[in-house]
């Protein structure tokens, strides 16, 4: 049974690595990329979408949303991704060029007309999200899912992850909403989404255009996470993926309840994780906790090949 899916990206090397998944696994059914502000210019993040739909040999519309975040100055990451968020590969333009609609009506028009049927992916700051459901409300309670990956243990600030230090007040929002969400953390990606030295090998030992592509936009990203001290290659996007068509990915969850600090001077874009119930507030959100690594490598070693 294929999942349909919208992603909202803000396309650099680990959002690729997500996008392919999306595109070439018998499961998913990519119905639509939706960019938003975040790792690096945003027509930037549109033509690398474009050209990632391009290398997987499909065609997905791609719409631009927000260019920058509801309140804050937007924040980039290419100092960790490179100027192009592709590891400075500075690809050609792909043939594909974006829609003209906006991907806030875009993502409130395919809800509505699918309700029950789509999954979200959030894989950027949630401005795009946050901004369609102000427009809409209801859209919250008809997405299949809502999956995102933000929060946890910081890595902008040391309280505050870069997807939800970026935009806060769009994450807060999108908390409050009433959306079924599960939320893969970056303390999660930490610990269960590094592919290390000889997971990388086995990558490379595929030597398909593909496997060459991701290694070829994620080595920035490597060289900065090899110096913080990260022993390989992180996925924070690609794992939540992964998870979306291939479920038994997920070991173990809470349902827990979260909420964004938006003022806080140390710890703005700090994700309010309630694990123990201390507030006595509802879950509103499913945290995963334990994840299959070695299954989700093999998914994607099977997806390059």
């Amino acid at each position: 049974m294929s999942e349909r899916l919208i992603i909202d990206t803000d396309t650099a090397g680990d959002d690729v690595t997500s996008l392919l998944i999306a595109l070439l696994h018998p499961n998913a059914q990519l119905d639509a990329i939706t960019i938003c502000n975040g790792n690096v210019d945003f027509d930037q993040q549109v033509e690398n979408a474009l050209y990632t739909v391009e290398q997987a040999g499909k065609s997905v519309p791609v719409y631009p949303g927000c260019p920058k975040p509801l309140v804050a100055d937007w924040v980039d990451a290419a100092y960790v991704h490179g100027e192009d968020g592709m590891g400075d590969s500075f690809f050609p333009k792909a043939q594909q060029r974006p829609e003209p609609e906006h991907a806030v009506d875009e993502l409130v028009r395919r809800i509505n007309e699918s309700p029950g049927e789509l999954n979200l992916l959030a894989q950027a700051p949630l401005t795009n999200i946050a901004a369609a459901v102000t427009l809409d409300p209801s859209i919250a309670q008809k997405v299949k899912r809502l999956w995102i990956m933000g929060g946890g243990v910081g890595n902008v600030t040391p309280a505050a992850e870069f997807n939800f230090y970026v935009d806060p007040e769009a994450a807060k929002i999108v908390f409050k909403a009433g959306f079924p969400i599960t939320l893969f953390t970056w303390t999660l990606t930490l610990s269960h989404g590094v592919f290390f030295d000889d997971d990388l090998a086995r990558i490379e030992a595929v030597d398909t255009p593909l496997a060459r592509f991701y290694r070829q936009v994620t080595r920035k990203a490597e060289e900065f996470e090899r110096k913080m001290g990260v022993p390989g290659t992180t996925h924070p996007d690609s794992m939540v993926a992964a998870s979306i068509v291939a479920p038994a990915l997920v070991r173990a969850t809470r349902e827990v309840f979260v909420d964004v600090e938006t003022q806080g001077q140390l710890t703005r874009g700090f994700s309010s994780i309630d694990e123990l119930g201390i507030l006595g507030k509802e879950p509103n959100c499913t945290l995963v906790t334990d994840f299959d690594t070695q299954g989700f490598l093999e998914l994607f070693l099977d997806i390059l090949r």
